[in-house]
């Protein structure tokens, strides 16, 4: 059974900001946790518009509980500091994925 985690931010910043500064701190940590086989998977989307507050989403999917915490501790200290340093806010949803028949 996997794992999925939904990030949802709003920042105080332009979708291009935003992305330059996710290329930069948080892509990278993606993908090593992907090439270390801790992310199954992972996409970023945006929900709102271009321009003044960005928000958006980071989906990210594990093979199983121990994998989606090892990515919690990972991952804190980066969206810790974005959000210190942006004045992000962010919600967080995460469960089970069950196949259905």
């Amino acid at each position: 059974m996997s794992y999925t985690r939904v990030q949802v931010f709003e920042v105080p910043l332009s979708w291009s900001e935003t992305m330059k500064m996710f290329r930069k701190t948080v892509e990278p940590s993606l993908n090593a946790l992907k090439k270390q086989k801790v992310v199954s998977r992972w996409s970023s989307v945006q929900t709102g518009d271009h321009k003044g507050v960005c928000s958006g989403m980071v989906i990210a999917e594990f093979p199983n509980k121990a994998a989606m915490n090892k990515y919690l501790k990972t991952m804190a200290a980066i969206r810790d500091g974005i959000a210190a340093d942006t004045g992000m806010q962010f919600w967080i949803y995460h469960g089970t994925v069950k196949a259905s028949g």
